[in-house]
Order: structure tokens, then sequence, then C-alpha cells
């Protein structure tokens, strides 16, 4: 074991263990990418704006602030195979403030950041007596997994965090790291970003759009020119032009120009290429937002969007990608925290239908009426107080079993009373009696 934390100091330099970052392979001095030629200052590139394109950002987003916007709670499975919420305890303190500098949205927001940019997320523990107090993230570029080769044990080299206690080392045992991943297509220990099967498609982009934009700004082709059938001089050229830029350019933008001697204005519309370059465009947005599992009406593009219907757009992220996403993270905080069986961690899904009041109201409506949910408990998830008789689920009394539909008796018109016994109108008709069989369910589902 000595052997193999010897060679781990010998990677990272006698200052590994207090803290230094390695470099990585992303940037020199932390501005310029060691994948650009060396003559990147030639090829109008600039430091700080490594040309990543929107729709990456846009993806990334999706997940990130939606799933940040949602509390993550711990749950405990009651005796009657239901559950309910933990309110109290380490695990519950840490899952609603990590630390004392980041929030619960804050501390998610970069977590998933880290799992879309980099394939894997990373956070240790800081315990207090083996007590879990505190959960720190990490920065993926700087944190490697190490496999020790004679105890197979599992160690993790953690960097990037400058706010990280002096008490937790350089190197950490898997115990005490939370650690979710993607696809790991090389090594059980390293995911893959969903940015490398979109890695062709960005890269169009970013070119498309550095080739737009240096077009626009140098202004390699006129809007519109001015043509005439008479032979003109070179002054009678620089006065025209003079006269026409007077009187459309700058403040006087919208005038009308007055055209002599025969000039004609013909503008020039976008061609066929451009319209091709425009498809194209469109092409690798759909393909990075593909490689993402992300609808495309959620990162800004009208293409396919209706508008009609949120829950149902919602639902088809939840079952493509989004789904996936939580089950994943909420199954590597449980091995982590390492939950009893009888405990779970789930993300709370109900705050993706907050704007869709229409749709709330209508299920929770359903649920109360089926005897799903109780009148309190449906207020409850808006939000209300609870009411006096509201704590039991309604359900109608004509819904019975099938096996008891023959049982309820059929009710007969009233007999008329028998002379003597008084006004027909002051007789009360006899209540219907139900059978033993019914009456038998009846007190069994009462009791």
């Amino acid at each position: 074991m000595n052997n193999f934390f010897s060679r781990i100091a010998r990677v990272f330099g006698a200052k590994g263990a207090t803290g230094s970052m390695p470099l990585g392979n992303s940037t020199i001095e932390g501005c310029i990418p060691t994948a650009w030629p060396w003559n990147w200052f030639q090829l109008g590139k600039h430091p700080g704006t490594a040309g990543e394109p929107a729709i990456r950002q846009a993806c990334i987003d999706a997940y990130a602030q939606t799933i940040a916007g949602m509390d993550l709670e711990l749950s405990q499975e009651t005796g009657d195979g239901g559950h309910e919420d933990v309110e109290d305890g380490p695990i519950v303190a840490i899952l609603a403030k990590p630390n004392t500098y980041q929030t619960r949205s804050d501390f998610m927001l970069n977590l998933i950041w880290n799992l879309f940019e980099w394939g894997n997320a990373y956070a240790v523990f800081e315990r207090q007596r083996a007590t879990p107090v505190a959960m720190h993230l990490m920065a993926s570029r700087y944190t490697t997994p190490y496999v020790d080769p004679e105890s197979k044990a599992i160690y993790y080299a953690l960097g990037g965090n400058p706010l990280v206690p002096s008490g937790i080392n350089y190197l950490v045992p898997q115990r005490d790291v939370l650690h979710v991943r993607l696809h790991c297509p090389v090594h059980p220990l390293l995911g893959v970003s969903p940015i490398r099967a979109a890695a062709l498609a960005m890269a169009a982009n970013v070119a498309i759009t550095t080739q737009q934009a240096a077009f626009f700004s140098q202004m390699a082709r006129p809007s519109g020119v001015l043509s005439t059938e008479a032979t003109l001089t070179r002054q009678q050229i620089d006065m025209l032009r003079a006269a026409w830029e007077a009187q459309s350019v700058g403040l006087n933008a919208g005038g009308v120009p007055i055209l002599s001697n025969g000039l004609k204005w013909q503008a020039l519309g976008i061609n066929s290429q451009d319209s091709e370059i425009a498809a194209a465009f469109n092409m690798t947005v759909e393909d990075v937002a593909r490689a993402f599992r992300v609808p495309l009406p959620l990162v800004g593009s009208p293409v396919g969007a209706t508008y009609n219907n949120v829950e149902q757009l919602i639902s088809l992220w939840m079952s493509t990608g989004l789904g996936f996403v939580l089950e994943h993270i909420e199954n590597a905080f449980e091995a982590a925290f390492e939950i009893p069986p009888d405990q779970c961690i789930e993300f709370d899904t109900d705050t993706l239908a907050r704007t869709d009041f229409k749709g709330r109201i209508e299920a929770l409506t359903k649920g109360i009426s089926g005897g799903l949910y109780s009148p309190n408990e449906a207020r409850e998830r808006e939000g209300l107080p609870r009411v006096a008789f509201g704590e039991e689920p309604r359900l109608q009394a004509q819904v019975v079993p099938l096996s008891q539909v023959g049982a309820v008796p059929a009710q007969s018109a009233t007999p008329a009373p028998a002379a003597g016994e008084g006004d027909p109108a002051e007789a009360e008709p006899p209540a219907p009696q139900a059978s033993a069989s019914l009456s038998a369910y009846l007190a069994k589902a009462a009791a």
C-alpha cells in the first residue's frame, strides 16, 4: 500500500498533498487550448472565446437549471406500504445545504455541469467522527480515480476546490467520494460526455458561426448596387456614391434617394448558397440536441414546436433523457450515503408542473374523486392548509367490486297504503335493504 501512495506522490509531485492542481490537457496557463495550432493568432482565434456553440450551453443548462430547481428528499418506508419524508438527520441536512458556502441549487447546478461537460462529477464528504457533515464539489478536470493494483481498492486524487478543509487529504478513499459518471466505454470509472458524440456537429456549428461573423464584420458583399447604361467617369462615380451615402447612411438611414440619369437600384437577395448554409447550421443544432437527448423546443429551437401542451413536452423529455439523469443521480447519492433498503433519495419532480396550473389541478381533482388522494393531501401539494374532515380519501358509493354488482337489490315502486292507514302522502317508503354479502363487504371495508 505504501508503494501505491509513493507512485501517486511521484505523479503529482511533492506538492500534490497540499492541494495543488495538475495542469490537465485543456489549456495552457488557463486561457489558450492546447488543441489550437501554434499560429492561432493568425487564424482569427482569440483567448477567452474558444468558440463554444450556444447550443452546447443551452443543452447543459436545460439539465442543470431544471434539476437544480428540484428538492432532493430522503424518504422512509412506512409499515402500511407507503413512504414519508424524513425531516431531520445528517443526510437531510446535507441534502438541504451541502456546505457552508453553497446552497442546494448552487451545488446541484455545478454538479450537473461537471457531469455533462466532462462525463464525471465528484464531491468529497467532510466527516466528524465518521458522520458526514458536509459535501464539497470538486472540479472534474482536476480529479482522477485510481485503482491499487494489489488490493484493487479505489482512491480519488481530488483537486479544483480551494475551499475544501485542510483535513481532507488529496488522495481520498472511495467511501468518502460521491462519483456520478455517464457512459464508460473504456474504463469503468471514467465516464464520457455527450460532447464527444456531438463534437463534429459542434465544430461545424462553430465554423459556420465564425465564417458568418467574419463576413458581416468585414462586409465582403454589399446589400445592393447602383447601375446605369451610361458611361461614367471616376469623378461622377465618386459624386454619386457620396450623394447616395449622404442620403441613406447614418442619421439619414431610411430616407428616399432620388436617382437621375438612368440610375437604377438593384438589391442583392439571399442566394442558394446562403440558404444551404442556414440549413446546415440548423442541422448542427439538431445533432447536438439529439446527442444530449433534449427536445428542440426546450433549447429555443422552433423546429417542431407547437407549445400546445407543456405537460406532454416535459413527459417526452422525462421518458427520453431527463428521467434517466434523475434516476442516475439518485442512485449515486444512495450509494455514497449508504442508504438502507427501506429508505430512498428522490428528486421532487412536482416542480416540473409548477407552471401548468390547469393540468395540475385536473390531476389532483381526479385523484381525489378516484380515492387516490384525500382532500388534505391534495391541498398540501398546493401549499394550502388542511381542513376539517379532509384526512380520509373519498370514493363514490356506486363504485363496488364486480362480484358485488348482482348483490344490490333492485328497487321496486312503493306499494300504495291500505285503506284507513292514513294519508298516502304521509306514508314513508321502506328503506332498501342490502343483501348479506354486500353488507359483509361494506362492514369489512369500514373496519
